[in-house]
């Protein structure tokens, strides 16, 4: 079970080495991979894969975890999948049939969404509430795979093939901007910056069929299950995927949460700044990452909130805020901003 990390070298650069211990804390000791490729490199990942089998023969390093970077951090695609384990299809149906709203079927196919690139960060990083949809931001716990080499219409038994390592996931996902007004947008509401932890480690030679995952909140396990409880397994979901578009190296899947988020308690139970939380899977290791408050204090359209103001009484009109007064429109604002400046 060869792990790797990828932190900053002394020069500043990033770099890799084989992790040979590791403690409670995602501090790493090893090796130094002797082989890795620029970042700029058209063929990163297959090379990386390749520096991977070769393993760590440089010299020895200590890395902290302010040092750790994301194993992947500029994702050529981040593709996540919903409703694949079935005590979260249970729990999200029981809130659904509690509030009246219809039930999600058990799924045929994958439901797939996306995430911005943009929304990674790393072991250590703060996942920073957004201004714009700060009341119900929850936690996900996932297995992601990176691909390494293009996959392009893969069966299932050849999929694994592809896949460059394992990695911790969460998908942070701002419940009311993602299913609540004004726009109910799964994109928008898991997309936000920081959204998209992932670290702290890379790992290749496992069975990614019958890992241990948890989500512990402030020291709380908020969420226990094992992938063998995936409704679509990874192998069949890279080979779905690959059959809708090419699977570039570099993307990222997320394959899915089990039951205990959040949003399904009772009550419900949402990431406050300050929290610690962890994505913990066996074989690979503990992302960890604290909760900030979004110290943003511009102007906003208050209609482009979710959770925190009302929409404009007028459908038409254009709300902006300034912190401390909402103005009927873009120009009374800028109007109000020169002559304050006078």
């Amino acid at each position: 079970m060869p792990r790797f990390v990828r932190f900053l070298g002394n020069d500043g650069t990033p770099t890799w080495g084989e992790v040979h211990s590791a403690d409670d804390d995602s501090g790493a000791t090893g090796a130094l991979l002797r082989s890795v490729p620029p970042e700029r490199d058209p063929n990163y990942f297959s090379r990386l894969m390749d520096a991977f089998a070769a393993g760590g023969t440089g010299p020895t390093f200590h890395v902290e975890p302010g040092m750790i970077l994301p194993p992947v951090s500029q994702p050529s695609m981040i593709l996540a999948i919903g409703f694949n384990y079935g005590d979260h299809l249970e729990e999200i149906n029981a809130l659904n049939e509690a509030e009246g709203k219809a039930l999600v079927p058990h799924p045929t196919e994958p439901t797939v969404f996306a995430k911005f690139p943009g929304s990674v960060i790393g072991h250590d990083d703060a996942i920073v509430i957004p201004h714009m949809a700060p009341n119900k931001v929850d936690y996900e716990a996932e297995l992601a795979v990176v691909i390494g080499r293009a996959a392009k219409n893969v069966q299932p038994e050849r999929a694994l093939e592809h896949v460059a390592f394992y990695t911790c996931g969460h998908d942070v996902s701002a419940r009311d901007a993602q299913l609540e007004a004004p726009n109910n947008q799964w994109l928008r509401g898991k997309s936000f910056d920081s959204f998209c932890p992932l670290g702290p480690f890379a790992v290749t030679g496992i069975d990614p069929g019958s890992l241990d995952i948890r989500l512990i909140l402030n020291g709380n396990a908020m969420q226990s299950s094992n992938t063998r409880n995936l409704i679509f397994s990874v192998p069949f979901l890279i080979s779905y995927l690959s059959h809708n578009t090419t699977l570039l190296p570099g993307t990222v899947i997320m394959t899915g949460t089990p039951g205990g988020v959040g949003h399904s308690m009772n009550p419900p139970v949402y990431l406050q700044p300050g929290d610690v939380v962890e994505v913990d899977i066996a074989e690979i290791g503990r992302l960890r990452n604290v909760v900030a408050d979004d110290s943003y204090a511009g102007a906003v359209p208050k209609s482009w909130f979710a959770g925190r103001a009302e929409p404009a009484d007028d459908a038409g009109a254009y709300g902006v805020s300034d912190g401390s007064q909402t103005y009927d429109d873009s120009a009374a604002y800028d109007a109000a901003q020169e002559e304050q400046e006078q």
